[in-house]
């Protein structure tokens, strides 16, 4: 991974063991609302969640607002499951950061959790930290670039949460490059990319997103330079109205030129449902595909 590379998209509730992803926000309620998700997720995968808040911001208090987003699980505090702590692993106003220190704590964290039962470690942690003025910013892009083969190797899984009313877009743009992913701002959040033929769709297709996903369809089909590829695989969830407007659009395609759905396999049925097979066009592949 290297700071010149582009995150790719997902919905919070996509991600899997072993990924390392950055938020990008400036709306702490939604912020909130994407902790506890990423959260319950993690409990119930039989994973130890650990929650890293800003020092401003006490245990308790971030207990308090992740049961006013959702989070229903009342043991999980108690029994170890979850811990929420205000420390700053690695890094020390006066000493300084010290990457090594910090890599060295999730390794530790990993050995222990799975000694313990654990199927793994996910974290989420607020990294207001690195603004603090004359931060080595060099450090800190380095540190992160290097953590994602490391994740993926012990299954950690990590959001990194960048407040964008505290660092600046430049530093931003380097940080997402070094997250092979960059978690979605809402959870009803829709993101459309286009790289090359295909036209990458993330978050969330339902009553919330269905004109923009529409709308993105429309302009991107009908373009001169129009895709090859749709790619669904990010969508954590896509509902009839959406996928029967895959098909039309689909349909509307002239008959020498094809649509390729890359898409999981609920989606693929329910394309097929809203009548893929008539449309000769479109060619749906559903099934599991390298991110």
């Amino acid at each position: 991974m290297d700071a010149s590379s582009v995150a790719r998209a997902v919905s919070v509730t996509s991600m899997t063991s072993g990924d390392h992803a950055c938020l990008e926000y400036d709306d702490d309620a939604s912020r909130w609302e994407i902790r506890a998700a990423y959260t319950a997720i993690g409990l119930c995968q039989g994973e130890q969640v650990m929650l890293f808040t800003d020092p401003a911001t006490r245990p308790g208090a971030a207990v308090e607002q992740l049961r006013a987003h959702g989070l229903q699980d009342e043991d999980a505090l108690v029994d170890g499951r979850l811990i929420v702590l205000d420390e700053v692993p690695g890094f020390d106003a006066a000493a300084g950061f010290t990457p090594g220190a910090r890599v060295r704590l999730w390794m530790e964290l990993t050995m222990r959790a799975r000694l313990q039962g654990y199927s793994g470690v996910r974290i989420m942690g607020d990294m207001g930290w690195a603004a603090a003025p004359g931060f080595d910013h060099d450090l800190l892009v380095e540190y992160e670039c290097g953590l994602s083969a490391l994740f993926a190797d012990i299954g950690f899984t990590a959001v990194c949460e960048y407040d964008r009313r505290m660092f600046g877009d430049g530093l931003l743009r380097r940080i997402h490059g070094a997250h092979p992913k960059k978690v979605l701002p809402r959870l009803d959040a829709l993101d459309v990319a286009r790289r090359g033929p295909e036209l990458r769709i993330a978050g969330e297709a339902d009553l919330n997103t269905r004109e923009e996903f529409a709308a993105a369809l429309v302009d991107a089909l009908h373009a001169t330079d129009r895709p090859a590829v749709l790619d669904l695989t990010e969508l954590c969830f896509m509902d009839a109205h959406s996928a029967t407007t895959v098909v039309r659009l689909a349909s509307h395609l002239p008959g020498d030129r094809s649509l390729e759905v890359r898409c999981r396999p609920a989606q693929g049925r329910l394309i097929r449902l809203c009548g893929a097979s008539e449309v000769p066009q479109l060619v749906v592949k559903a099934g599991c595909f390298a991110q």
